[in-house]
C-alpha cells in the first residue's frame, strides 16, 4: 500500500517508532498534494491538511506498506484521521495514493502553517518522547 505522509512521519524516527522498524531512506519518494494547505491543529503541535485551491502540501511518497505498517500507522494517527485516496504528484505525474485526512469534527487547523524543520527544532524531542511511552504502553504485534 501507498501512504502520502506530510506531517510528522515525514520525520524518519517518528515513523521508524510507529512501524518498529527503519525504512531505507530511499522509501520515501518527494511528492506534492495539490490543492491542500498544511496547518497546526489548534492546541496541538502536529500539522493537518485542509483544502486549498491555491495551496500545494510538501510530503513523501511510502510504498510497499504492509497490513501490519497500515494497523500501525493508523493506530498512530488515531480517531481524528480517516483513510481517503487523493491524488499527488511523484516526478511530475499524478498518482492516486492513501492519505490520512482529518476529521473535521475532531480536528481544527489553527492559522499556522506548519513546517517541519521548524518542528524538528521546537518539537520534536518531546513529542518523541510522549510516543515513546505511549507506545511501550501498547502490546507489540506479532510478526506472524
Amino acid at each position: 500500500m501507498r501512504f502520502f505522509f506530510y506531517g510528522t512521519l515525514l520525520d524518519h524516527d517518528v515513523t521508524a517508532l510507529v512501524l518498529r522498524r527503519r525504512l531505507p531512506p530511499a522509501a520515501f519518494v518527494p511528492a506534492n498534494l495539490p490543492g491542500h494547505a498544511r496547518r497546526r491543529v489548534k492546541s496541538a503541535t502536529y500539522p493537518i491538511v485542509v483544502r486549498d485551491p491555491r495551496g500545494t502540501v510538501p510530503g513523501v511518497v511510502v510504498s510497499g506498506l504492509s497490513a501490519r505498517d497500515v494497523a500501525l500507522l493508523t493506530d498512530y494517527e488515531g480517531p481524528g484521521y480517516r483513510v481517503v485516496p487523493l491524488r499527488v504528484r511523484v516526478a511530475g505525474a499524478m498518482t492516486t495514493v492513501s492519505v490520512f485526512e482529518p476529521v473535521q469534527s475532531r480536528l481544527q487547523p489553527s492559522g499556522e502553517l506548519w513546517d517541519l524543520a521548524l518542528w524538528q527544532r521546537r518539537h520534536k524531542q518531546a513529542f518523541v518522547g510522549r510516543l515513546k511511552r505511549r507506545l511501550s504502553a501498547r502490546p507489540v504485534y506479532s510478526r506472524q
